[in-house]
């Protein structure tokens, strides 16, 4: 195993399980056209500002500190401070799915509250739980509570608590 692997490990960890980070065609073609676009010298390489014109374009703000890290994370063999192609590809397509799963989380909170509250009760829960046919003791629904209600310690799971719980377990 190589000092590699790891790293790779640890940059695919964010995404979920249950969704494999492949691209359709069209997204991969996509993706070809724009690093061939920020290519302008046709190097087959873009710096930095090349990759945050590309993250902007997703909606993705990256402060420099933060585009510094991806890079160095991802371009650690050569250090030229310049990503080839697949390299741009693995940070793009992360990010994308990254951006998809976060759709979902803010999809999923209003059909837990049945779109009646900004929060979600026990009696949420158990509705989602019934619905889904699990059967859970009074006891799995007030600990499903206390984990989440990290915040405001309401007996609630605010929208913000929700997104916490949901990307700390990959649940989505």
């Amino acid at each position: 195993m190589s000092s590699e692997e790891p790293k790779k490990k640890q940059l695919g960890s964010k995404c979920p399980s249950r969704m494999q980070m492949d691209l359709t065609d069209e997204q991969e073609a996509d993706l070809k056209e724009a690093f061939h676009l920020l290519d302008s010298e046709g190097y087959g390489t873009i710096d930095a500002r090349d990759l945050k014109v590309a993250l902007r374009a997703l909606g993705y703000e990256p402060q420099k500190d933060k585009m510094k890290k991806i890079i160095s994370e991802i371009d650690k063999d050569s250090m030229s401070g310049t990503l080839l192609y697949e390299e741009f590809k693995r940070i793009m397509t992360e990010k994308l799915f990254d951006y998809e799963n976060e759709e979902e989380i803010q999809i999923a909170f209003p059909l837990f509250t049945g779109g009646r509250s900004n929060f979600i009760t026990v009696n949420d829960l158990k509705r989602v739980a019934e619905e889904l046919g699990e059967n859970l003791t009074e006891e799995v629904f007030q600990e499903m509570i206390r984990e989440a209600d990290v915040i405001d310690h309401d007996g609630m799971i605010s929208a913000e608590e929700f997104h916490r719980v949901m990307k700390r377990e990959n649940a989505y």
